[in-house]
């Protein structure tokens, strides 16, 4: 009998997760190559007064063998590679929750920064209006000015109009001036008037020129001789009375009041009817002119 030679032709299941599994393992690729586990024929020699059914039977157990092993190992890095893919899942997971927490985060912020920028474009309105409220307003007030600083030119053009038609009727002495007409002595101003009057027809006249009946003082122990300023002499006429101002209680009632009247080269008070008629001297305190100018 021919000796008998029994091939096992064994192909087994791809493997899927080629590169996964080899990565875990660190083993060769190439022993996986086309996704196809490897197969070995196997040479039984034959077994001296045995049959070629043992021989087969040897071959499967050895081949199943094989197959379980390879079963085994490929279940264990399926199971490491499902391992790590759970706990990659899980990070994933974790960071993907952390990332909503965040992105909730930030809607909540950006919802707060929306509303804050809401207020403050109200507020930026709000100031924007008052700001147009205040240039209009200092629109106004510039036109406002304006307006008072033309009337303040136009007085003053008439103030310096008025000063220049009052320098016409004034005459000034150092820093003060009297009426035009008027004689100026130490702050006082003296006016003659020619025309014949009583003596309270002249006090009213005083009065109408913004004054009143020169005062004349009298010289020192001496009864009726006065003292009378040499500028206010000159104008008198020796040969005329002049209506003064009255004694201030003990005539005030009476019927005669005083004049004054030259005798013996010397200027003295005396006392005549009120109802006589004689010409008259006012009297009013000089005055600073209108715009404070010292005019000589």
């Amino acid at each position: 009998m021919a000796d008998a030679i029994t091939y096992a032709d064994l192909r087994f299941v791809k493997v899927p997760l080629k590169n996964s599994v080899s990565n875990h393992l660190g083993q060769d690729c190439e022993a996986y190559e086309d996704g196809e586990l490897t197969y070995e024929n196997v040479q039984v020699s034959p077994v001296p007064g045995g049959s070629s059914g043992l021989a087969s039977s040897a071959v499967v157990d050895k081949a199943d063998l094989q197959v379980s092993q390879q079963f085994q190992q490929v279940t264990r890095i399926l199971e490491a590679t499902n391992s790590s893919l759970q706990q990659q899942l899980r990070q994933k997971t974790d960071q993907l929750g952390q990332k909503e927490e965040d992105l909730q985060e930030s809607r909540t912020e950006l919802s707060l920064s929306q509303d804050a920028l809401k207020e403050k474009q109200k507020i930026h309105e709000v100031t924007e209006q008052q700001l147009q409220a205040c240039q209009s307003e200092g629109q106004r007030t510039k036109e406002n000015l304006e307006r008072e600083e033309q009337q303040r030119r136009n007085l003053n053009q008439r103030l310096v109009n008025m000063q220049d038609t009052l320098r016409r009727f004034l005459s000034c002495s150092s820093d003060t001036c009297c009426p035009l007409g008027w004689t100026q002595h130490e702050g006082r101003c003296f006016y003659i008037s020619h025309t014949l009057r009583s003596w309270q027809a002249s006090q009213k006249y005083c009065t109408s020129l913004s004054s009143q009946l020169a005062s004349v003082a009298k010289e020192p122990d001496k009864y009726y001789q006065v003292s009378l300023p040499s500028v206010l002499a000159e104008l008198l006429n020796d040969s005329k009375s002049y209506w003064i101002q009255q004694s201030p209680v003990s005539y005030s009632q009476s019927s005669h009041c005083r004049k004054l009247e030259k005798w013996h080269e010397s200027w003295q008070r005396y006392f005549s009817k009120c109802t006589d008629s004689y010409p008259c001297i006012c009297e009013l305190e000089a005055f600073r002119f209108p715009d404070g100018d010292h005019l000589h």
